[in-house]
């Protein structure tokens, strides 16, 4: 199996800023990662996290400010909210809820995020690919 597909939708102000140390100081990070930087995660709704798999993510990651870093207040805890109704949706379609994870960062914090991001990585590698895939590309060597 090819490496799998990874999505990370990333918060524009600490997370971002953890991203940049990363780049800085030559951090590697799984290769086969796609980064989507977004002013807010609070600004993504459940349908764009779905929309995620249907085309091809294995697993996504969203990594979101801490509560109290966040600029536009209740941004982690809408996150949070729409990570949980959408679980709920993957259960349904079966895909295993696991390959939806957040994680909460402050600016400072490049390695822990470098190392959650290859845990993630790890992680879905073991699962293998997303089962809503379409079959050719779930075999795909």
């Amino acid at each position: 199996m090819k490496r799998p597909n990874l999505l990370a939708i990333c918060c524009n102000w600490s997370p971002w800023t953890c991203l940049n140390a990363a780049g800085r100081t030559n951090t590697q990070l799984p290769p086969n990662l796609r980064i989507i930087r977004v002013m807010c995660i609070g600004r993504i709704n459940q349908a764009l996290i779905l929309k995620a798999f249907e085309y091809g993510a294995d697993g996504v990651i969203l990594l979101e400010c801490r509560d109290e870093d966040c600029r536009y207040g209740p941004g982690p805890a809408v996150g949070h909210s729409n990570v949980q109704l959408v679980r709920s949706l993957l259960d349904l379609l079966g895909i295993d809820q696991q390959r939806l994870v957040e994680c909460r960062f402050e600016a400072h914090e490049k390695d822990r995020m470098a190392a959650e991001l290859w845990a993630f990585a790890g992680r879905i590698e073991a699962m293998g690919a997303n089962p809503a895939k379409p079959r050719q590309e779930r075999e795909a060597v």
